[in-house]
């Protein structure tokens, strides 16, 4: 019988980018010395040398495999499901997939098919990592902004979307498109019910304060 409700592979989108977490923070904090490692071999991190290959399989190996199921499974949607929100989450998780892994990698494969071919080598091949951007994560961005209204907790919205495509144009260094997409968020923020906290220590006790725009969530079961 052939799939008709996508739904469940739409959640599969979202709970692949739980892979992406903690990898992107090592990745990225660590190395910028806003946290430390302190039990070997992980101080390789803060040293950042030639060892930092030697955990492929904890961290690099992990991040990669999460985002491209979280890739094929966006794919699947945006190509089967009839629900115009449906392929517009789906659309914003490939979006941020691919901006996290050209944040990480540079230069990276693009596979935008629910069936791609096991024999086509070209599928294999790093793209520029300005392709991925211009091709892929803007117009899916885009596209996500058009589909997507207020959302249900844990899922994308259009502020989300908005919010995404501006860090997108900043890592671009467009500040000008930067600050229209800043613009609408700042504007929606009220009637979406984001709003600064107080204390700043607050956004880091409670991982859903009312900062929080967009945050991958699962339930219990």
């Amino acid at each position: 019988n052939s799939l008709t409700d996508f739904s469940g592979v739409l959640n599969a989108a979202y709970f692949y980018q739980h892979g992406s977490a903690t990898p992107m923070a090592v990745m990225g904090d660590f190395r910028a010395d806003n946290a430390f490692m302190f039990e070997a071999p992980y101080t390789d991190f803060d040293e950042f040398n030639a060892n930092l290959t030697s955990m492929d399989d904890q961290f690099f190996g992990p991040f990669y495999t999460a985002l491209y199921k979280s890739i094929l499974s966006a794919n699947t949607v945006i190509e089967n499901s009839s629900d115009a929100t449906e392929v517009g989450e789906a659309k914003f998780l490939r979006a941020l997939s691919y901006f996290k892994l050209v944040r990480v990698f540079g230069d990276v494969t693009v596979n935008l098919s629910a069936t791609p071919s096991t024999t086509d080598g070209s599928i294999l091949e790093r793209q520029p990592a300005a392709n991925v951007y211009n091709d892929v994560i803007i117009p899916d961005f885009q596209d996500a902004i058009a589909a997507l209204g207020s959302g249900d907790d844990g899922r994308a919205s259009k502020l989300a979307a908005q919010g995404m495509l501006s860090k997108v144009y900043m890592q671009l260094g467009d500040f000008g498109k930067a600050e229209s997409q800043l613009a609408a968020v700042v504007n929606g923020a009220a009637s979406a019910g984001i709003s600064l906290q107080e204390n700043f220590t607050d956004i880091f006790v409670n991982d859903l304060n009312s900062e929080i725009i967009f945050a991958t969530q699962v339930s219990s079961s």
